[in-house]
């Protein structure tokens, strides 16, 4: 019923003389909430003739009850729905947009707005302007929803209806100038848009020798950057290496060397990428092919204008005229390595004053030469000289200059070299040692131990080979033990004794296993597993953050599979590569199930190395120290890398 007709029928009765019955009745009316449908109705209702509601109320009552409790709101919602009733169609679509502006975007309200829309459209008599106005409702919430074509369908159905309709016009143009935006091709980037190739450089510097090799077939600037990457490096075979494919011909390894120094003469800008090079010589007595090929070496070397550190592999009777050649080339070297596995090299007339890092492999011979080559060197900064047959050449070296010392030699009984070391060598951040030892060094490095000697040391290594039986003898390891301990920088650590004869004179116990926890830093560990540990106690006493192990035994355990049942427990967290050397390969599976799951690499007796994926070891063969070396770094176990400075060419 219509407020019109309510107001009507109460001025009617407000005529009569029982105003005050009407004043009761009319209130209760309402407050009931009993909607009479016409005003007979309501005349019955005030008159007191309608008995279906009974009239509980009095004027005290009422009173009492106050305004707030007798009035019903939903009155509203009937007032609004008898206003529309009367209103005619545009009327009601134009107080339904109105309406639909307060609702919000999304919520409950999102089918409601839909449904209003619609009903609105469905009406064949609304006025165009009702129409495009509905369409643009709907396009604006499309469009904030990302609806962009629904949006469009709208917008170009209200120019339909309306076609002067700015508001549409204004919003279909907007987004055709967005969609031509998405739908144009991508521009052509600039030189100055681009990375560049120094962008790209430092990117591919972080990634592996393998991954390098990949990107070369990639068609962008990355391959070029990866191609000079990987050829910072080359590798010369003047004669047939050992390990050489006998399927790929006798002529394989010597054209491919021909390859590379026709591309270094020819090529200045591949010349000018190389930064190291190793040259391999195996042959013995005169081999005329090698003849050539150093003749065409002394052609191509001064194209290497930045080459900066030289591998030479051989008998010494074909390192002599490399070196040679290298002295007349006048190239400012950097970085020297020398492997001569029959004798040593006579450097007497080799002179090259640029030098930082040295490092020298022979057996047997005189040092002499060797000698008065470190004295003529002052400003080497690493030096890695293996020989045990020489003595370390304290007088030769400016020891005060070295970062890093690796030697692998004889320590007689009146050697000074400990406490010379370890006094003098104080921005030493590498030393390693493989020796023989008749001398006592468990004083020096007590001394060292009070005296903080060695502040920047993060890479050690010990290993004794042979030890002379002497009073004091046994004090070394645990003095070397005293001089490690708390050293929270070192990150590799080798403590390495493999005769059980040498570990009782040594002292070489599981007492020095106590130092391991102190180390809280270490990341790589090699060391010798005695007798007297217990392996339930030995995988705990290894520093959490190790990810490279390697224990050494004297003899293999009797029962892998208890040993490893044992140490399981305590098998650091991060660990990921795992070698066990005096382990045959059948126990391969055995180490993976039993003792460390989390490993990615297990190394077993004879060098075998095998890839463990999903819990199963699968065995890997690999040809070379570099070829190791890049497969290690490829698999993520680039700690196991070793820091000999000789190490790094091969």
């Amino acid at each position: 019923m219509g407020m019109t007709e309510v107001s009507a029928a109460v001025l009617e009765v407000t005529d009569s003389d029982e105003s005050t019955d009407l004043e009761l009745d009319l209130s209760e009316w309402i407050g009931v909430g009993k909607v009479y449908k016409d005003v007979p109705s309501a005349r019955k209702r005030v008159a007191g003739t309608d008995t279906s509601v009974s009239v509980p109320y009095d004027h005290k009552h009422l009173a009492e009850m106050g305004t707030t409790a007798v009035f019903n709101p939903n009155i509203v919602d009937a007032s609004i729905r008898d206003v529309a009733l009367c209103l005619t169609v545009n009327q009601k679509a134009d107080v339904l947009l109105n309406a639909l502006g307060h609702l919000p975007q999304d919520g409950p309200s999102r089918p409601v707005f839909d449904n209003a829309i619609q009903s609105c459209l469905q009406i064949a008599t609304l006025s165009p302007h009702y129409v495009a106005r509905a369409r643009i409702m709907r396009a604006r919430r499309r469009l904030n929803a990302g609806l962009q074509l629904a949006a469009q369908e709208d917008l170009q159905a209200a120019l339909a209806a309306e076609p002067d309709n700015p508001e549409a016009k204004a919003l279909l143009h907007r987004r055709s100038i967005s969609v031509e935006k998405l739908l144009a091709p991508l521009p052509t980037l600039t030189a100055q848009a681009r990375f560049s190739n120094e962008i790209w450089r430092e990117i591919a510097l972080w990634l592996p020798r393998r991954d390098l090799k990949t990107l070369l077939s990639v068609p962008n600037a990355l391959s070029r950057v990866a191609s000079r990457l990987l050829f910072r490096r080359l590798d010369l075979h003047l004669s047939v290496p050992p390990d050489h494919d006998a399927d790929a011909g006798p002529g394989a390894a010597a054209r491919r060397t021909a390859d590379i120094l026709t591309r270094i003469i020819e090529d200045a800008s591949f010349s000018g990428s190389v930064r190291t090079l190793c040259v391999f010589s195996y042959a013995t007595g005169k081999d005329e092919s090698m003849a050539f090929q150093i003749g065409m070496l002394s052609n191509a070397i001064y194209r290497l204008v930045n080459l900066r550190n030289v591998h030479i592999s051989g008998s010494s009777e074909n390192t002599v005229p490399l070196l040679r050649l290298l002295q007349q080339s006048s190239l400012r070297i950097r970085g020297l390595s020398i492997v001569c596995p029959d004798a040593p090299v006579d450097l007497t007339h080799f002179d090259c004053k640029t030098l930082h890092s040295l490092s020298y492999s022979t057996r047997e011979g005189n040092p002499t030469s060797t000698n008065a080559f470190l004295a003529q060197n002052r400003s080497l900064r690493t030096v890695s000289l293996h020989n045990m047959s020489w003595v370390f050449p304290v007088d030769s070296l400016s020891l005060r200059n070295l970062t890093s010392i690796s030697f692998s030699g004889h320590f007689p009984s009146d050697s000074n070299a400990f406490a010379v070391i370890l006094s003098d060598a104080r921005q030493l951040d590498s030393l390693s040692l493989t020796c023989t030892i008749e001398c006592l060094p468990a004083i020096q490095f007590r001394h060292a131990t009070s005296g903080g000697a060695l502040p920047f040391l993060r890479f050690f290594s010990l290993t004794v080979s042979g030890a002379a039986r002497r009073p004091g003898s046994a004090d070394l390891f645990p003095a070397v033990a005293d001089f490690l301990r708390a050293r929270s920088e070192l990150v590799q650590l080798s403590l390495i004794v493999r005769e059980e004869a040498d570990q009782r004179t040594a002292g070489f116990d599981a007492a020095v296993w106590g130092v391991l926890p102190t180390l809280t830093k270490l990341r790589t560990l090699t060391i010798t597993y005695p007798r007297d540990l217990a392996a339930g106690l030995a995988a705990w006493l290894i520093p959490r953050s190790v990810r490279a192990l390697t224990l050494d035994f004297v003899a293999a355990p009797r029962d892998p599979a208890s040993f490893l049942d044992q140490i399981r427990p305590g098998v650091p967290p991060l660990l990921r590569y795992i070698a066990l050397p005096d382990l045959g390969s059948r126990c391969a599976r055995t180490v993976v199930e039993r003792g460390f799951p989390t490993v990615r690499v297990v190394r077993l007796a004879g060098g075998s190395y095998w890839k463990v994926e999903d819990g199963r070891p699968s065995e890997v063969f690999l040809k070379g120290l570099g070829a190791v070396r890049e497969w290690l770094e490829w698999i993520g176990c680039e700690d196991v890398v070793p820091r000999d400075s000789g190490a790094q060419f091969l």
